[in-house]
């Protein structure tokens, strides 16, 4: 019998979690996948959570998909000041969103199940900006974990998609939350460490599945009199970019998460690891996070990362 213990682990990234749904629900209608059989723990941050939290709570990645397809025009609408034209300075006023439709969706997808009641160990990770601490939800495989049994798993995964100046912050009993993307926005590393501390899993043992929602390699450029000449500190009105700052911390922290866990399975002649596998795209252009137009690029990335490494996935999990 085999002793590998499987872990999925989601990005977050916004509405770019549609290219992990698709992913996701390519490798369901190609090999008909039981996620609850095949994954020992689930771990999603942000849009990943959704999808994590989604497949952890028995539905299907189709499912989850079509949330993307059919809802998220009406959960990403701007509020009216987003919608003038002063760029950044929108973020002075309030987040972009609102967040009355996410969460509507969530209730839909989830009704009133509480952490507790998803059958498998579940990890989503999000930010106590209250005391400038991690907050991480977890089900209940534990049985010291005393604080969320009973937070609904929308709440939970409602405070891991708060992303800072795209939604408010989210109150959780008495937590005032906010984006895991902050800390954990590949939540591999994290999920690792508690197999090992919480489960008992041998790291030798361990299979993660790390699925991205992109990386642009195109941020604030490179050249120096670029710098001298248009860049002139942080501020809003100084060219800092509220999204490509958001999204220069995110691709850090998940690309920091990754190579850690590559270090941490290195073999000795240091050839690619046979415990981690990661499925991401690469693009030289700026990737929204916000924009539900790109729908079909989005679909048609995980699309092709399929036809290219479905073999390497199905291999990955001994289908």
């Amino acid at each position: 019998m085999s002793n590998k213990f499987y872990i999925l682990s989601i990005d977050g990234g916004g509405f770019r979690g549609a290219y992990s749904a698709y992913l996701l629900k390519r490798m369901e209608d190609e090999w008909d996948i039981d996620w609850l059989a095949q994954f020992n723990l689930f771990a999603g941050t942000s849009t990943g959570a959704i999808i994590a939290a989604g497949l952890a709570h028995g539905r299907s990645a189709s499912s989850l998909y079509n949330l993307y397809a059919e809802h998220g025009q009406s959960i990403f609408r701007k509020r009216w000041f987003a919608r003038l034209d002063i760029g950044d300075f929108s973020s002075l006023i309030a987040s972009r969103y609102s967040r009355k439709k996410l969460r509507s969706c969530l209730h839909e997808v989830f009704g009133d199940t509480q952490l507790k009641d998803i059958p498998v160990p579940l990890i989503i990770p999000s930010v106590d900006i209250g005391d400038g601490r991690v907050h991480v939800f977890k089900s209940a495989y534990d049985p010291e974990f005393h604080r969320d049994p009973k937070v609904p798993v929308a709440d939970a995964v409602m405070a891991s998609c708060s992303a800072p100046t795209y939604f408010d912050p989210y109150v959780v009993g008495h937590y005032p939350l906010t984006d895991g993307g902050l800390w954990a926005n590949n939540p591999a590393f994290v999920a690792a460490i508690d197999a090992k501390r919480r489960l008992g899993v041998d790291l030798c043992d361990l299979r993660i599945l790390s699925i991205g929602t992109g990386k642009s390699e195109t941020c604030y450029g490179s050249t120096a009199g670029w710098f001298r000449n248009t860049f002139f500190g942080w501020g809003i009105a100084t060219r800092w970019g509220r999204q490509k700052f958001i999204n220069l911390i995110l691709n850090l922290q998940a690309e920091s998460s990754h190579n850690m866990l590559n270090l941490l399975f290195q073999t000795k002649d240091q050839s690619e690891s046979e415990q981690l596998l990661r499925i991401n795209f690469v693009s030289d252009k700026p990737l929204s996070m916000d924009d539900p137009r790109k729908l079909s690029d989005w679909t048609r990335e995980a699309d092709q990362d399929f036809t290219h490494k479905g073999h390497k996935i199905k291999e990955f999990l001994a289908l």
